[in-house]
C-alpha cells in the first residue's frame, strides 16, 4: 500500500490530483490518500503518521507555506518523494534545498499531468524499493538486507548493525559497523519495519518475540530496554506492523 499524502488549501485541486494519479497508473485498491488543506495540518499529522510515500504540497498557502512545511515534513521523511504544486510560483532556493522531485503548475492541462505523474509514480515506486544497508566487518564489505537485521544501535563515529544470525548465511564474530548516523539509516529503513526504541537504537519489529514495560526480547534472546518516550510509538508501529503482516 503506497500511502499518498496531498496538501493544497485548495480542496477541489485535492480531489483532482487524486483522480489524476489514479488515471496515471496507480491501481485505487494500492493507494492511500492523506488530505491536507494547510501547512499546519501536515506538519502536525507528521509526527504520527508511519510512513509517507509521496507528497504532493502546493508553494502557497496562507499561513505556513510551502517551503516551511516542506522543510519539517523533509526532517521526519527524508526519503519520501516530494513534488511541489503552485499555480504561479516559482520555485525558491529553499524549495530546492527540500529536494523535491518536480515542480507541477496547476495550469497543466490533463495530458502534461497525467505524464507528468506517471513519472511521479515510478519514482515513487523505485524508492520503495528496500534499499541493501552497506557495512563493514573486519575491514571488509557487507552488503545486509532489511530483513537480515535485527537492530542497530548508535556508535561513535557512525552505527553498530547487529544481523539475525539465523537468516544470513554467514556468522559473525561481533557487529558489523557503518559510518552512517543511525537517524540517516532510519530514514532509509522507517518503511521497512523498523522503529525508534530508545534514542540510541531502532530495532527490526519482525524480530520482537516479546514485549514488557520497558523492554523487549528478541528471537535470537537479545534483551534491550525501551524508553518511556518511545513506548506508545513502538507500540503502534509495532500493533500496525501485526496487522499487515495477518
Amino acid at each position: 500500500m503506497y500511502d499518498i499524502a496531498i496538501c493544497d488549501d485548495d480542496s477541489c485541486f485535492v480531489g483532482y490530483m487524486e483522480r489524476m494519479l489514479l488515471k496515471s497508473g496507480l491501481v485505487e485498491d494500492e493507494a492511500a490518500f492523506h488530505e491536507f488543506h494547510s501547512g499546519e495540518e501536515l506538519v502536525q499529522a507528521c509526527s504520527h503518521c508511519p510512513k509517507v510515500d509521496l507528497l504532493i504540497l502546493d508553494m502557497k498557502m496562507d499561513g505556513m507555506d510551502g517551503d516551511g512545511a516542506a522543510r519539517l515534513f523533509r526532517s521526519h521523511f527524508p526519503e519520501s518523494v516530494l513534488v511541489f504544486c503552485s499555480g504561479a510560483c516559482e520555485p525558491t532556493v529553499k524549495s530546492f534545498e527540500a529536494g523535491a522531485y518536480r515542480y507541477l503548475l496547476k495550469a497543466y492541462g490533463d495530458e502534461r499531468m497525467e505524464k507528468e505523474l506517471q513519472a511521479v509514480i515510478q519514482e515513487m515506486k523505485n524508492r520503495r524499493m528496500a534499499p541493501d544497508i552497506i557495512g563493514t566487518w573486519k575491514q571488509s564489505m557487507v552488503r545486509l538486507r532489511p530483513e537480515e537485521i535485527l537492530y542497530i544501535s548508535i556508535a561513535r563515529g557512525g552505527s553498530k548493525i547487529y544481523a539475525d544470525p539465523s537468516v544470513v548465511k554467514y556468522e559473525f564474530e561481533s557487529h558489523i559497523t557503518s559510518k552512517k548516523k543511525l537517524a540517516e539509516l532510519y530514514g532509509q529503513l522507517k518503511g521497512c519495519g523498523f522503529e525508534y526504541a530508545h534514542n540510541s537504537y531502532i530495532v527490526n519489529l519482525r524480530y520482537i518475540k516479546r514485549r514488557i514495560p520497558g523492554e523487549l526480547e528478541l528471537t535470537d534472546g537479545t534483551r534491550l530496554t525501551v524508553s518511556r518516550s518511545k513506548e506508545k510509538n513502538l507500540r503502534e508501529a509495532f500493533a500496525r506492523f501485526i496487522a499487515q503482516k495477518y
